[in-house]
Order: structure tokens, then C-alpha cells, then sequence
């Protein structure tokens, strides 16, 4: 089970919620409004379908469905912290004020109760993604992943890969996390099960990941001239190469930059040791290179 989950993703996401904003307020706000949210679940799901714009009534769902409700409200904060402030040239720039800080403005700032917060953050995830209600449908999400026509889309691809070399669920399955115990190691198993048949069990899955780490070597990689970069801030790093092994295989992480920072074109506001890492970067290659 260790080799297949990744609960350190979203410990990552709350320790970079609390370091970007200085506090522990965004992340005691967020646990709040998840509360809030549960309680409301539990009693009254029908204020819940009109605040989040659910596309189907919770009457018809079944407790997967649920799962990949929270799952999916979980994910605004995953893709909040792992993009935060990046510059991605495909964002509209209307959408590019959507980071951390912004974001735990609306938790921390208001005098209204976190889980309108929550609504709120909803809302203009929507927006942002151009959908109108809020998709959870388990069965809807496995019909696409499904889906072998060509297209531009790379979920199928990536699922494939989690299930048979990776692992990296991004789990959920403590009562004291930030979003509770609602997408355990289960939810993710499923997927593989019912997307590409029964035999990619959790068995199945370790014995994946087991030899993909024997083959490519884990974090004692076999590799030179290999430079391994990661931001502080991005969940991802919790699983990478973060201390360099040796001069041939130099590790770089930045302080407060998310995913993949460094390889988004420059910008004036790139913080010193975003700029600092890329002449690194620079110089490693051309030093290799003979340039």
C-alpha cells in the first residue's frame, strides 16, 4: 500500500498554503468550510446541489459518486497550489489571479461562514473551466477514461501509467486531513478495475510500481548529467530528488515556486530564486554540452 499512494500530496498542499500565506488561518478556514460541507451532506443535500450546481441531484448517487465529489472539490486546491502563480501561456490572463494568496483572501477575509468561501471558490472554478454545473458522476468520469478514440486529451494515458508503473494516488484518508477520509487508496483501485479490467487490482498496481522503482532505480538513480529541479511549493516534490547526489546529477529546489516554474517563460515578476535556478539550469547544460 505505501508504494501506491502518495498522501503526502495534499500534506504538501496545506504546508504550502500555510507557507505562502504565513498562516495557519487559510488552512483551519478550509478545514471549516469542508465541515460545514459534510454536515450539510449529512442532512440537507439539497442546499448543497443548489450552492455547488451539481449536474445531478445527490438523490441519484451512489457513494462512489460522493467520493468523487469531494475529490473533485479537493482538486481545486491541488490545482490551486501545484499551479500557483506559474505562467502558463494557455491561462487567459483573467484567470492567472487565482493563486494561493487570493484564494485564502476569500477564506480568511470575510465575515461570512468558510463554506460560502467554498461556494464561492466553486463557482469560479466553473467558470474558469467554462462548465456549468459541477460533474461528479463516477460513471460519467469511467465512460470518458474509457473513451480509446483519438484526441488531445492524455487522462487515459496517465491513468494507464498509475496503474501499472506509478501509483501516485493522491489520497485522502485521515479524518484529520484537510479534506477527511473521503477518496482513500479504494476510490483509486476502482478506477483501474473498472477502467481497464479487473486484473489491475492493488496487487496488481504494487508489483507495478515495485518494478518500475527496480528498473529505473527509485531515488538512487544511476544517471549522469541529470539535473533535478523542484519548487518548494509544488505537491509533487515530495516524491523527487531534492539534495544533489553529485556533480553530474545536481538537484535544485527553488524556494516558493510551484510546478514546473522554471521551464514557463520569464516574466519581471519571477521571484530571485526563480531567476537564480534557471541560469543554474543554464550552466549545467552548456558546461555539458561543451556550448
Amino acid at each position: 500500500m505505501e508504494l501506491v499512494t502518495q498522501q503526502e500530496y495534499f500534506q504538501v498542499v496545506e504546508q504550502s498554503l500555510n507557507a505562502k500565506t504565513s498562516s495557519d488561518d487559510c488552512v483551519n478556514s478550509v478545514k471549516m468550510a469542508h465541515k460545514e460541507l459534510e454536515a450539510l451532506m449529512e442532512k440537507s443535500t439539497s442546499i448543497v446541489e443548489k450552492n455547488f450546481r451539481v449536474c445531478v441531484p445527490f438523490s441519484k448517487a451512489n457513494s462512489y459518486d460522493v467520493k468523487n465529489f469531494y475529490s473533485n472539490i479537493a482538486d481545486y486546491f491541488a490545482e490551486l497550489v501545484q499551479y500557483n502563480e506559474d505562467n502558463r501561456l494557455s491561462v487567459k490572463p483573467a484567470y492567472k489571479n487565482i493563486t494561493i494568496n487570493s484564494v485564502c483572501d476569500m477564506f480568511t477575509q470575510s465575515n461570512e461562514k468558510p463554506y460560502k468561501a467554498l461556494v464561492k471558490l466553486n463557482d469560479l472554478m466553473l467558470e474558469k473551466n467554462n462548465e456549468t454545473c459541477l460533474e461528479y458522476s463516477y460513471s460519467n468520469m469511467i465512460k470518458e477514461l474509457r473513451n480509446t478514440t483519438f484526441g488531445n486529451e492524455g487522462g487515459r494515458q496517465w491513468m494507464y501509467q498509475t496503474c501499472t508503473e506509478f501509483g501516485f494516488y493522491q489520497t485522502s484518508s485521515s479524518e484529520t486531513e484537510m479534506f477527511g477520509d473521503y477518496f482513500p487508496l479504494d476510490f483509486f483501485v476502482k478506477q483501474c478495475e473498472d477502467i481497464f479490467g479487473p486484473k489491475f487490482n492493488e496487487k496488481f498496481i504494487s508489483s507495478g510500481i515495485e518494478w518500475s522503482n527496480i528498473d529505473y532505480g527509485s531515488k538512487d538513480i544511476r544517471a549522469t548529467r541529470v539535473v533535478f529541479v523542484h519548487g518548494s511549493i509544488d505537491p509533487w516534490h515530495a516524491l523527487g530528488i531534492t539534495s544533489s547526489m553529485s556533480s553530474d546529477t545536481p538537484a535544485i529546489f527553488i524556494n516558493g515556486t510551484a510546478h514546473c516554474a522554471d521551464m514557463y517563460p520569464r516574466r519581471d515578476e519571477d521571484s530571485e530564486e526563480l531567476t537564480q535556478a534557471r541560469l543554474q539550469i543554464q550552466t549545467h547544460l552548456e558546461t555539458w554540452l561543451n556550448v
